[in-house]
């Protein structure tokens, strides 16, 4: 009788175990596929700066392209959700007055690229526009820095993970998508899981983050910090930063980090 209650109590025990855990998957994974891309209307057109290249499959991608007389370095710009091109082109003008290169593009359904996004086709974009650079606007690969800020943050670590890079900076970026949500590293069908590839970034690396960051934990940061597999990690903490006003808060700091992370590249 005893052996029958504590195999009964056991089965309990793993079937409240396997319940929590079929719940955290099911509700991370709808609370992120809700919040994962929120495209809005263009707030640009094209111009100088801005045109339209084609992506191997023949989706009209749309590319930031400002470059800078003698620049040494290019800094490849992905942006955070629910923003476009024309919401961020103030920071890819700063990088022009810092004296580099500035490469940008929208995510498919984002500004005026055409198509809908997905993790696979963002890496394979970001991989494609960067070719395009180097092959047609005279961007040397070992040159390159690439600038993530939140989602944007996913794509600048797989590229850099994969493909030669002179830096890596990220800004208020996460540990994967559905740790935003739990603490928990084995969840199924996690997306840009920052966590796995960071140890094989091996360039120098400036990880930015508000202190008081309500969408992404500062601990992601911290814990970015620790994992990034380069010998030189740098960080820039804004105590009174949110995730969307990291930039304000920060004032002069800001550029005044970016600047000397910039000129240490070799």
């Amino acid at each position: 009788m005893r052996k029958r209650e504590r195999r009964n109590g056991l089965n309990s025990v793993l079937a409240l175990a396997v319940s929590c855990i079929v719940f955290f998957y099911l509700f991370a994974w709808q609370v992120s596929s809700q919040n994962l891309f929120v495209p809005g209307p263009a707030s640009y057109e094209e111009g100088d700066s801005i045109f339209t290249i084609e992506a191997s499959d023949g989706t009209r991608l749309a590319v930031y392209w400002g470059p800078v007389p003698k620049a040494k370095r290019t800094v490849f710009y992905f942006h955070g959700n629910a923003e476009d091109l024309g919401h961020v082109e103030f920071i890819l003008n700063n990088y022009r007055v810092q004296g580099v290169n500035a490469l940008s593009f929208d995510y498919r359904g984002y500004g005026l690229s055409e198509g809908k996004p997905s993790e696979a086709n963002l890496y394979a974009d970001a991989g494609e526009v960067l070719d395009y650079a180097i092959a047609k606007l005279g961007v040397a690969e070992d040159s390159v820095v690439f600038h993530g800020r939140s989602l944007g943050g996913g794509v600048a670590v797989e590229l850099a993970s994969q493909r030669p890079a002179a830096g890596l900076i990220l800004e208020s970026t996460f540990l994967s998508l559905f740790r935003i949500y739990f603490p928990l590293k084995w969840l199924p069908a996690d997306k840009f899981r920052n966590d796995r590839k960071a140890s094989q970034v091996a360039c120098p690396t400036l990880i930015i983050h508000g202190r008081q960051d309500g969408l992404v934990p500062f601990d992601h940061a911290e814990e970015l910090a620790a994992l990034v597999g380069a010998q030189d990690v740098k960080t820039l903490w804004i105590d009174e930063a949110g995730h969307n006003d990291l930039i304000a808060v920060a004032g002069p700091t800001y550029w005044a980090a970016i600047r000397g992370f910039l000129s240490g590249l070799e």
